[in-house]
């Protein structure tokens, strides 16, 4: 194998390791996102009934 292909070959690794990465960081962030919306839901529904109920 020549130096080219070997090279070749090692940024076909790093980038496979990059993708993996990146898609573990994104399906993170989709959780996070989630967990936000659930807390902002629940913040409206508390105040809409402190405002009614209050």
């Amino acid at each position: 194998m020549s130096t080219i292909e070997r090279d070749i070959e090692q940024t076909r690794e790093h980038l496979g390791q990059t993708v993996d990465a990146l898609a573990a960081k994104a399906e993170t962030g989709k959780h996070r996102a989630g967990i936000v919306a659930l807390v902002g839901v629940a913040a409206v529904a508390a105040f809409v009934l402190w405002r009614r109920f209050g």
